[in-house]
């Protein structure tokens, strides 16, 4: 983890082809001082030369896809899964969906293209874009299910460029039983840029493999008719009657950017200069093919947007350092590829042409080659930063005063964020109510998760978790707050994403923030300190003196003793956070793995706990593991519990991780130390699940066994859709105490 100064704050929207590629250059040279952020709403990135294969069927749609995850834990980098609709280049500020706005000192947007469907009648309905790739796969697996019910006869495919000609080919390849397929070619020719040799290599093969090519042929609008057809509609007024169309035309600039102020092109490209820097705007840069270079025009290839990478981070890097970036000329040709579906392939450059098999395994060793540079990251030495850290004077890291952010920029973010300041206090006051008494909790950790916004909604979760396991109602809470060492605007901006966090998840909860303390650390932490509510004694009021752990009745009691022989146990979600984050530190988890985690700390424990209120005894499973808190739950009656290994929801990629991958939570060991007393089938691959620690974890309840499905059936409804039955209480212990057998 990076744990030197902030001094400038670098956004990378989107995460294409010319950004995964800075995004490796930045792991192998980091820039110090430089925090930077890579906002996408995807968490995996197609490499689009490997599309037809996938569609040919020779890869799997998980070969062509760089993990974006690793990549950026690999670059240092935090990822923020959001979709952005507007950008303040003015202020400076990116705009994301349900959150607070990014800030930058510099942009660069590689997000891509969509299709130019707007201009014709009926094509966003009822014909498949080839663009953006990840929505099109999901079609094409619902289209193969079509075809394979025996719905699709005929095919259309519209768009005579190299894409819409390997699409021809690899659905041809793909559907044995082949189809008529017709290739729509607005031009008069296919393959327009290309020499005539590779055009007549090209029509050759068409016609041998089936094909209708037709060119001259633009289509103005499709319908639907009665039988369900696709009906297209030419110029010429011709008709062509089909089962699917696929759309493989020019694209377009995605339509929210012209709204931003950002120079556009008339196609609405984002218009930038050699240096990749926009024309009107020297702190954005724009890559890939939402980009036009505007003194060198070239086509929406992913070559061209691949050669951008090192250009575009030898210009980031000379912009922070002062220096003025270069310009930078793209090739005027380029070798093409063009596959045709049965692992042969067509090459052309500079009018030379050839065809045949070993070119095709040519064009498979470079894409593979290309993935290969994100699947295997390299373990790189930290040197200690220097560069822009040169900004920064002794005194700003100073401990003193409790290292405190600044009054003045608290109250900023807290403004901005609509919170009532003039109220505040040095102390917070809370009467309590008649009948009530209080909880008290308290929780802290440092940042695991790289975007800030929903690292504070977890941790808000995980720090109320303990007043739900009581039956409790959180009321109030306090902040506790430690921000990296960074510059006051950058300081800011952070603690606007987080402030913005931890109020959203609280008002979720009901839940009123009252203070808090902000310092500054070495890195990022999060906690507080939080009171709620649970009924006291019958005829209790909140006069007099307090006690600890005392005065509730059993009926109201919600602590972890009072299992009962034959209560069946509950778990109301799964488990693997800790396995999966270490692995995640190590780059080596699947981003799905991690945002699925996410997901499930994301989700309070609030419905839970009002299902489970009758439960016997109820704790939540955090940083112990599931032993250890369950050995907490025994140790008052001497009681055994039964588990069963293959009832334990497990996170996807958590069994993977600590068993092949071979990766533990660095607590792991000590709670499987601290937990004897287990015995059973220990070779189980699940057992040392047992023992990983958890962020945000359910809740562990102890339910007779009458209610248990009732309760598992209401959990699944609420959302906890993993919550189930892991085993029993089956007698008392012996004068060894407390033990749990696994099965």
């Amino acid at each position: 983890m990076n744990t030197t100064p902030i001094a400038r704050d670098l956004v990378l929207l989107g995460g294409g082809h010319s950004h995964v590629l800075l995004l490796r250059m930045l792991g192998m040279n980091p820039i110090p001082g430089l925090q930077v952020t890579l906002i996408t709403p995807d968490v995996l990135t197609a490499y689009s030369g490997m599309l037809p294969g996938v569609v040919s069927g020779h890869y799997s749609e998980k070969e062509i896809h760089i993990d974006l995850v690793p990549l950026c834990k690999f670059a240092g980098a935090r990822f923020i899964r959001a979709a952005a609709y507007d950008i303040d280049p003015v202020m400076q500020v990116v705009k994301c969906k349900g959150r607070a706005d990014f800030n930058y000192d510099l942009l660069s947007i590689d997000i891509g293209i969509t299709p130019a469907v707007s201009d014709v009648p009926g094509a966003a309905e009822h014909a498949i874009a080839v663009k953006p790739i990840n929505k099109f796969l999901a079609q094409w697996q619902q289209f193969l299910e079509r075809w394979e019910r025996g719905l699709v006869k005929q095919i259309a495919v519209v768009g005579g460029g190299a894409g819409g000609v390997e699409l021809c080919f690899a659905i041809a390849h793909r559907l044995k039983q082949q189809p008529s397929i017709h290739l729509l070619v607005d031009g008069a020719e296919i393959l327009s840029g290309y020499d005539d040799k590779t055009r007549e290599r090209v029509t050759t093969r068409l016609n041998a493999t089936g094909i209708k090519l037709q060119t001259g042929c633009r289509v103005e609008a499709i319908t639907e008719t009665e039988r369900d057809k696709k009906c297209l509609l030419t110029r010429s007024g011709d008709q062509l009657e089909v089962d699917e169309v696929f759309w493989v035309t020019s694209a377009a600039g995605q339509s929210w950017l012209a709204g931003t102020g950002i120079a556009l092109t008339e196609k609405g490209f984002l218009s930038v200069e050699p240096t990749l820097q926009s024309t009107n705007y020297p702190n954005i840069f724009a890559v890939g093919d939402v980009a036009d270079v505007m003194k060198h025009p070239r086509p929406k290839a992913g070559v061209f947007a691949v050669r951008q990478g090192r250009p575009l981070f030898e210009n980031i890097a000379r912009l922070l350092s002062g220096k003025a970036p270069k310009a930078f000329k793209p090739q005027q040709s380029f070798l093409s590829l063009l596959a045709t579906g049965d692992k042969y392939a067509i090459a052309s450059k500079h009018g030379w042409s050839a065809e045949g098999r070993l070119l095709w395994r040519w064009k498979d060793w470079i894409d593979r080659s290309f993935m290969a540079r994100f699947s295997s990251l390299p373990k790189m030495k930290r040197t200690k930063p220097k560069g822009l850290l040169a900004e920064f004077d002794d005194q700003m890291q100073c401990g003193g005063c409790g290292s405190k952010v600044s009054a003045d920029l608290l109250r900023d973010v807290l403004i901005d964020l609509d919170v009532d300041v003039d109220g505040l206090d040095d102390a917070a006051i809370f009467e309590v109510p008649a009948g009530k008494m209080m909880l008290h909790t308290v929780d802290s950790f440092k940042s695991f998760i790289d975007d800030p916004y929903v690292f504070s909604q977890v941790a808000v979760n995980h720090a109320l978790s303990d007043i739900y396991a009581m039956l409790g109602q959180p009321v109030t809470a306090l902040a506790i707050i430690t921000l990296p060492h960074a510059k006051p605007d950058r300081s800011k901006a952070l603690l606007t994403q987080i402030m913005a966090g931890i109020i959203d998840q609280l008002k979720k909860e009901g839940v009123k923030l009252i203070g808090g303390h902000t310092s500054e650390g070495a890195e990022l932490s999060i906690g507080f300190a939080v009171n709620g509510l649970i009924d006291g004694k019958e005829g209790s009021s909140n006069s007099g003196p307090g006690t600890i752990n005392g005065g509730i009745t059993d009926a109201n009691k919600r602590a972890k003793q009072g299992a009962r022989l034959e209560d069946k146990l509950i778990l109301s979600k799964p488990l693997g956070t800790g396995t999966l984050f270490a692995a995640n530190m190590q780059y080596k988890a699947e981003g799905q793995w991690i945002q699925q985690a996410t997901e499930m700390m994301l989700m309070s424990n609030r419905d839970a706990a009002h299902i489970l209120k009758d439960a016997n005894a109820c704790t939540d499973v955090t940083g112990f593991g599931l032993a250890g808190h369950l050995m907490e739950m025994l140790k008052a009656d001497d009681l055994h519990a039964e588990i069963n290994l293959d009832q334990l929801p497990l996170l996807e990629g958590a069994r993977e991780s600590i068993n092949k991958l071979g990766v533990k939570s660095t607590l792991h060991d000590a709670n499987q130390r601290s937990t004897p007393g287990i015995d059973g089938f220990t070779d189980h691959p699940a057992f040392p699940i047992l023992f990983d620690p958890q962020t945000a974890g359910g809740l562990l309840a102890a339910v007779d066994s009458a209610s248990a499905e009732d309760l598992v059936a209401q959990l699944n409804a609420s959302g906890c859709l993993d919550a189930k039955i892991i085993g029993s209480i089956k007698n008392h212990g012996a004068d060894d105490g407390p033990r749990i057998t696994v099965r």
